[in-house]
Order: C-alpha cells, then sequence, then structure tokens
C-alpha cells in the first residue's frame, strides 16, 4: 500500500511540472475581486472533492486516473512520421502538450480553468465511487464539458445559443482532424 503511494507520489512529481506549465496559469491571473472570489470558490470546490475522495476512498483511483489522463495527453501529441529516438519523441510530445495545454490557458482565464478542474475532479470522484460504467458516463461528459469551454468563442457580440453551437462545431472540426 505505502509503495503504491510512493509510486503515484513520484509520477506525479515527475509529470505534473513537465507537463502543465504553471507559468502560464500565473500569467493570465487578474487581480481583481470577482476573479479572485471565483478561484477561491474553485479552491473551495478542489478541497471539497479531495474531502469526498477521502470520505468515499477513492483518492487514490483519482490519482491513478490523473496519471492515464496524463499518459493519454502525451500519447495524443506523440510526434509521428519522424524518425528520432524514444527520449527524443518523448520530449517533443511533452513540449507539444505544454504548449497546448498554454495556448488553451492564454485563451481562458485562471478562474475558468480552475473552475472546471474542480468540477472535473468532483465528477470524477463521485463518478468513481458508483462504478466504473458512471465513472465512463462522467468522464465522457466533463471532457465534453472542458472541451465545450476551451472552443468557447470570446465574441461579446453572439447570443448563448450560437456561442455554444460554435464551440461545438469546433470541437467537432477538432476531433475529425485527429482522428482522420
Amino acid at each position: 500500500m505505502v509503495i503504491v503511494w510512493v509510486l503515484r507520489i513520484a509520477l506525479l512529481t515527475i509529470l505534473l511540472p513537465l507537463l502543465i506549465p504553471f507559468g502560464a496559469l500565473c500569467g493570465v491571473f487578474v487581480l481583481s475581486p470577482l476573479p479572485i472570489a471565483l478561484f477561491l470558490l474553485a479552491l473551495a470546490l478542489f478541497a471539497l472533492a479531495v474531502v469526498f475522495g477521502l470520505i468515499l476512498g477513492v483518492l487514490g483511483t483519482l490519482v491513478d486516473v490523473l496519471l492515464i489522463l496524463l499518459l493519454i495527453g502525451l500519447a495524443w501529441m506523440w510526434p509521428r512520421g519522424i524518425h528520432a529516438s524514444l527520449p527524443t519523441k518523448a520530449r517533443l510530445a511533452c513540449r507539444r502538450l505544454r504548449n497546448e495545454v498554454s495556448r488553451q490557458i492564454r485563451r481562458g482565464s485562471t478562474t475558468d480553468f480552475a473552475l472546471c478542474l474542480s468540477v472535473v475532479v468532483l465528477a470524477i470522484i463521485l463518478g468513481l465511487s458508483s462504478g466504473v460504467l458512471h465513472l465512463l458516463l462522467t468522464v465522457c461528459i466533463a471532457a465534453l464539458i472542458v472541451g465545450i469551454v476551451w472552443k468557447w468563442p470570446r465574441s461579446p457580440h453572439l447570443p448563448l445559443v450560437r456561442k455554444l453551437h460554435v464551440a461545438l462545431r469546433a470541437l467537432w472540426e477538432e476531433l475529425r482532424s485527429r482522428f482522420r
């Protein structure tokens, strides 16, 4: 049991700084009352998710899901069609994933990112406690919500339904281009 947690912590310590651009998160934070309040709300939701994870006994599984999602992100960004050594390809995949996350963070704000992360973590914890099928459905819905938020247009002149349509269409095109 202790060895499993040591391995989880070691993998998180290695992968998180390589893949998540913490500098980009700090660079988009706006110091005004509403973003600070929403950021604190997101931190409270994240703390609630951790407490639920401890109570329901699924915190270790949540860490495993996070590690698997990080590895899926690396596989998603794995360079294809180039002839290079394995460490070079891994470095390129890490850089591409970091750049993609950084680009998406710059499109939104730290508050958007924190709220999405808190809601997704809370949903996954509740899904983990309910069973595998419920977890898969929860992960799919959370991924859809995060995709819509990342593709959300920033134009203030569009109505809400049109923004949703544009975001869904952009997400669909992104997925189609990835799987061609």
